[in-house]
């Protein structure tokens, strides 16, 4: 599914932000990236969705280089971020719907998983509330609830963790964990937390100073 190859990446002449990076996971695996804050993980994640321009190696998914990939046929591939873009002046509602009108659903099926999803991930009493009006931590609900309106092949999730209390993370930690049993998906997850890392199923993959190191 993911192959990460000899990947070395710099942001400055005397820096390696990572260091020779090799990484396999296969369909259907499960991977949790550990690592402190400029072990490279974050780095690393935005590497594999395709984010960042590698200084040298290769990034392949299903066979297919990254920098090539078409992710209306190839991948359906979902990522999460602390930056989640929205449509600030619209509601949680037209945020939702506009996923399923740019893939031509009919306005009867969007108003049907829309609602649908308000309903599986609480947001009842968002959904007429604007992006822009929200707090961090239900922001990242509906960044979550938002993925769930299609099926997903590959999950990619950054530290999204580490800015919110603990109680506040391992709810999240608990919709993530959701959304990928319900999608069936491979995924990594970066996480620098030992407990929120712990709530993940799969092999854990450890970075310091850009390298894996187990």
């Amino acid at each position: 599914m993911l192959s990460v190859n000899n990947v070395y990446l710099k942001y400055t002449k005397e820096f390696n932000t990572l260091n020779n990076i090799n990484l396999k996971i296969e369909t259907g695996e499960h991977v949790v990236l550990f690592g402190e804050k400029e072990s490279g993980k974050s780095s690393l994640i935005r590497v594999i969705a395709g984010l960042e321009k590698v200084t040298s190696g290769d990034v392949l998914i299903k066979n297919i280089d990254v920098k090539k990939l078409n992710l209306k046929t190839d991948v359906s591939l979902g990522y999460i971020s602390a930056l989640s873009a929205f449509l600030e002046k619209k509601t949680v509602a037209q945020n939702l719907a506009y996923v399923l009108k740019i893939r031509k659903l009919d306005k009867d099926d969007i108003n049907s998983k829309v609602n649908g999803i308000i309903l599986s991930y609480g947001l009842e009493g968002l959904k007429d509330r604007k992006l822009k009006d929200l707090s961090d931590f239900d922001r990242m609900r509906v960044a979550i609830a938002r993925l769930n309106l299609r099926k997903l092949d590959f999950l990619i999730c950054d530290d999204i963790f580490e800015n919110f209390a603990e109680a506040d993370a391992l709810k999240l930690s608990k919709m993530i964990n959701v959304l990928i049993d319900q999608n069936e998906c491979t995924s990594i997850v970066a996480v620098s937390n030992t407990k929120i890392a712990k709530q993940f199923k799969g092999r854990v993959v450890t970075l310091k100073f850009g390298s894996i190191i187990d």
